[in-house]
């Protein structure tokens, strides 16, 4: 679905994604955060991706860590895709569940964040649709996404919540572990930055900006 918008004039833009093991922060645990920077001034093959895994029993350490990243990038605009109601809700509803005390910045609500998915959703309502897809949306401009394959098929995020996280998550506090989560982190760096990658294209294209990344469109194969 296409979503045409005027352009804010944002100079720097931060976009932020998560990956858990389950979509209900009560029954799931968040895996790994991703945030992205690009300034405007620059292609979007120079913005730069940065991703924060789990190391233990440190869920909030981990949301503490992706934050304050955000709050370096001294971003005008967050973009995400689906983060008000799926992202930092989980985000928030992880941190209850811990009786966490960490505070989420400023930018990540409207109007300073702009999330992609609510108006869409609001037209799919509207024209008894289903709720669009990153991928679709990509695709609606002429955009593919990037694609992860690992053991073999492409991953997903059913795939991710029922398989990767979890099995990430087991290589946690062990010795033997250690040596199979450097290659499981790999797998889930490169599909949580083409999510992110995705999500600003998605937001230049709907300013009418054509742009090129370096992951849009790219395969990537893991055992």
């Amino acid at each position: 679905m296409r979503y045409p918008r005027a352009d804010p004039g944002h100079d720097r833009v931060a976009t932020l994604d998560i990956e858990t093991t389950a979509v209900d922060p009560e029954a799931g645990e968040l895996v790994s955060i991703g945030v992205g920077v690009h300034d405007r001034a620059d292609p979007l093959t120079a913005a730069t991706y940065e991703t924060f895994h789990r190391r233990g029993d440190d869920e909030a350490a981990l949301v503490d860590r992706a934050m304050e990243r955000l709050v370096a990038a001294d971003a005008d605009a967050l973009v995400t895709y689906n983060g008000i109601e799926f992202d930092l809700s989980f985000v928030e509803g992880r941190l209850d569940r811990l009786d966490a005390g960490v505070d989420l910045p400023g930018i990540v609500d409207p109007p300073s964040h702009l999330d992609l998915f609510l108006d869409r959703k609001r037209r799919a309502d509207e024209e008894g649709s289903p709720w669009p897809k990153l991928e679709a949306c990509l695709d609606a401009y002429g955009h593919a996404p990037a694609v992860t394959y690992w053991r073999g098929e492409p991953l997903t995020n059913a795939r991710f919540g029922e398989e990767l996280g979890p099995a990430y998550l087991r290589t946690l506090g062990t010795e033997t572990g250690a040596r199979f989560r450097a290659g499981l982190a790999a797998v889930v760096d490169h599909y949580l930055i083409g999510d992110l990658e995705a999500t600003l294209a998605l937001y230049y294209a709907d300013l009418g900006e054509s742009v090129e990344g370096a992951y849009l469109g790219t395969e990537r194969r893991f055992d």
